[in-house]
């Protein structure tokens, strides 16, 4: 049986391959026990605390921004250099820089003047500017506050490696270990220093080895070189390390860490040897799922380290339930000890209301009840709320407060605009009106006008004629009160609906959507009238696989025009596939992700897969990447 479920907790720590983001930790709140307090102010500071707890940045932000916006002096800077530090610590880069350039750091207490400088040294470190980084921390380590120690020659020691001065990043991560007590941020500090030496050759490993046991950095040196001559050898580095421990006794290295090196190994040879793939692969849904099928082995055929070679089983699940579910446990029957599917939501629906799942299993779609986790059941697919959602976050992040909403009728259009309308609010913003339109349809006028109050603009001009008797020429002027559009809408809608908006003097106002307006084929000529739409896409789609492996040429001689309208499916297969070893890690450490083909993808406490996706602006009628992507994940609420 494949014990990947009882041990995700171990895996995560032993991904050596992948750093750990060092998040903020000293983003401190203003008072939140000062006498007095309006309990309205202590309502949005606990929704700051419980957000932030949550991985919800933004949320967390937001009220910050409220609090500060509701108070003045130092208070109020203080308010700021939190939501500037959640920020940064989300990554959201352009929104923190806009806060904490207002924040005056003359009017902050001196204890408070650490962290700004922090937070300054952490916003160069995410523009990827190591040297400034390094400029904002040239202070000399004794004059660092106590409380703020750690973070400085955490700071510094990401700048060094950012430079290529790997060195010097070990050494400040040895410093920075004298001052950590707590045994999971030893064990971290550990793992941060192994990543660093894995960037090294094994020349200058050998080279960089001048001082004598029980040199600290030597150790360090030498335990790196061994472990990747002996990789592939388990009795030749259990040997080895024995030797190490003996020169190295009281190496910080020389307990667990060595354990973990070992258990690491384990763990790469007890990955699933028997992977089912279950499809519906006769019945209404087969063309989509051969796509995810496809796209799934390529993944398997191009997949790092050939010598994991899992076997793969593929079943046809069909559309019925009943089979489907024979199916599935047939597929144990058969030996599968990790089971990737089903596709169909009413057998996914099935599936998870089991009472027991006996082997890890990774749906290809969403159960309907987002709280409810199954043990060893996790679900992933190109769920549309998720993109209403960061559509939502980014005109948040883009600094606008009052939306309309133009989405279809029907149910797609429902949860699209409801989706991003609740969500929305969490941010503080404002639904200012919200219109639907038939998909079906060739002419959207009416919503459109009706959206921008064309049409009151019109009887307040009929009205004055009535009442003065003059033919009054008159010009339509849309509503001011609005900083953007939200549009949910597929191709052939959004290419009518722009121009729409055009006419009716909404040029202007920005228009946000999710990858439903694009095809996944770039046609300048019909899609230039989308020109100006912001909208989030795959990596996937944006880039045509190239670079990639597999490469998506490879999809499209195979299906050549059929290809296009199922780019997105392949890209989900080649991740359903490359989740499988990376669920464990993803499950101990929900601040883990994998930069995958469909987005950035993270676990949530249900075990459901979310994407975060890349920006992209039509001009000329191709879409064209917005580069200062700032957006990092957020659990929906």
């Amino acid at each position: 049986m494949h014990r990947l479920a009882s041990q995700t907790k171990h895996l995560a720590s032993l991904a050596f391959a992948a750093s750990i983001a060092l998040l903020s930790g000293c983003a401190t709140t203003p008072d939140q026990a000062a006498i007095g307090q309006p309990s309205a102010s202590q309502t949005f500071l606990d929704q700051a605390e419980d957000s932030s707890a949550r991985g919800n940045y933004i949320i967390a932000a937001q009220s910050y921004m409220t609090l500060a916006n509701q108070s003045s002096g130092m208070e109020q800077q203080k308010y700021f250099l939190a939501a500037a530090s959640i920020l940064i610590r989300g990554q959201h880069i352009e929104r923190a820089r806009t806060i904490i350039n207002q924040i005056d750091p003359a009017q902050l207490p001196q204890d408070e003047q650490m962290r700004y400088h922090l937070a300054h040294a952490r916003l160069a470190l995410l523009e990827l500017q190591p040297e400034l980084t390094l400029y904002h921390l040239r202070q000399p380590a004794e004059t660092v506050p106590d409380e703020a120690v750690v973070d400085w020659h955490s700071l510094r020691a990401e700048a060094y490696a950012m430079t290529g001065n790997h060195v010097e990043a070990v050494r400040e991560r040895m410093v920075l270990e004298k001052r950590l007590t707590d045994p999971i941020a030893i064990r971290r500090n550990h793992h941060q220093i192994w990543q660093v030496l894995s960037q090294l050759s094994d020349s200058a490993l050998a080279t960089l080895r001048t001082n004598p046991p029980p040199d600290e950095l030597s150790g360090w040196l030498e335990l790196s070189l061994l472990y990747k001559t002996s990789l592939n050898n388990q009795a030749q580095l259990e040997q080895q390390l024995q030797t190490w421990l003996s020169n190295y006794p009281a190496h910080p290295a020389a307990d667990q860490f060595i354990t973990e090196l070992l258990l690491f190994q384990e763990i790469q040879l007890d990955r699933p040897r028997h992977i089912a793939l279950l499809l519906p692969l006769s019945g209404n849904f087969a063309t989509p799922a051969k796509a995810v099928r496809d796209g799934f082995l390529a993944a398997y055929y191009n997949r790092d380290g050939i010598s994991y070679s899992p076997e793969i089983r593929i079943y046809d699940t069909t559309d019925d339930v009943i089979i489907g579910l024979e199916v599935y446990q047939k597929a144990i029957s058969e030996g599968a000890n990790f089971i990737v599917g089903p596709l169909h939501k009413p057998l996914v629906e099935a599936l998870a209301s089991l009472e027991q799942i006996p082997v890890p299993t990774l749906a290809l779609n969403y159960w309907s009840n987002p709280g409810m986790v199954a043990n060893n059941f996790y679900q992933f697919g190109l769920l549309p709320e998720d993109e209403a959602r960061q559509v939502a976050e980014r005109a948040w992040l883009d600094g606008y407060s009052k939306a309309l909403i133009l989405a279809p009728e029907g149910e797609w259009g429902d949860r699209m605009a409801s989706t991003f309308q609740q969500h929305w609010q969490q941010l503080d913003g404002f639904s200012i009106e919200t219109q639907r339109y038939q998909a079906s349809k060739h002419d959207f006028s009416a919503p459109v006008i009706q959206l921008l109050n064309i049409d009151e603009s019109r009887q307040r001009k009929q009205e004055l004629q009535r009442l003065t008797g003059l033919d009054i020429k008159f010009e339509p002027r849309r509503r001011q009160d609005v900083d953007f559009i939200y549009l949910a809408a597929f191709p052939n809608q959004a290419r009518q609906i722009r121009p729409q908006l055009k006419f009716y003097y909404a040029a202007d106002i920005p228009v946000y959507s999710s990858s439903h307006i694009f095809s996944g084929e770039q046609n300048p000529t019909l899609d230039r009238d989308m020109d100006g739409i912001i909208f989030s896409d795959m990596p996937w789609v944006f880039t045509d696989g190239e670079g990639h492996q597999p490469n998506w040429q490879l999809f499209t001689n195979i299906w050549h025009s059929n290809a296009i309208p199922f780019k997105r499916l392949y890209a989900m297969g080649i991740d359903a596939y490359r989740l499988i070893s990376h669920l464990g890690q993803m499950s101990e450490n929900q601040q883990a992700h994998l930069s995958a083909e469909t987005g950035k993808l993270y676990l949530d406490q249900a075990n459901r897969i979310h994407r975060q996706l890349m920006w992209a602006r039509f001009r000329s009628g191709r879409p064209e990447l917005i580069e200062t992507q700032s957006l990092q994940p957020q659990p929906p609420l």
